[in-house]
């Protein structure tokens, strides 16, 4: 089983891998520990890496996962996230990890890990409307003013 995270503040990404055999209490651990690390910035974009897990399901596996999503995670994240998923999960995993991924309003699922990393950068890099304002509002000021 193999669920960790990673936190790279010089890239400004935080990364959650998860493949193997997984248990979903061992999945919400690492991502209350991550939300506890002394370092995770709720803005950082973060990319949900998980191409090639299993879960040990059992019927309530969805219920038990769900208050953790809904709640700790989506109150406490402000950045965009990546969901990332792949053709060999269960149909049943993949439809509850999409059911999660709607829950968060920042999130998105993808089945290629590459336009997940484009969506992030594009998102991350794109200037926001009061940058682009404050830009403007220089040109005001002055006597070439855009028109």
């Amino acid at each position: 089983m193999a669920v960790a995270y990673h936190i790279n503040d010089d890239e400004g990404l935080i990364t959650v891998r998860a493949e193997g055999v997984v248990d979903p209490e061992a999945l919400q651990a690492v991502g209350r520990a991550m939300l506890e690390d002394a370092s995770f910035d709720p803005d950082l974009p973060q990319l949900l890496d998980f191409r090639g897990m299993q879960v040990v399901a059992k019927p309530t596996t969805l219920a038990e996962f769900r208050p953790f999503v809904e709640d700790e995670f989506r109150e406490q994240v402000h950045g965009i996230i990546a969901v990332v998923i792949d053709e060999d999960l269960e149909t049943s995993l993949c439809a509850d990890i999409y059911r999660l991924t709607c829950a968060i309003p920042k999130a998105e699922l993808f089945e290629n890990y590459d336009q997940a990393l484009k969506w992030l950068m594009r998102r991350e890099f794109v200037p926001r409307a009061p940058l682009l304002q404050e830009h403007y509002s220089t040109y005001d000021r002055g006597d070439n003013a855009p028109e």
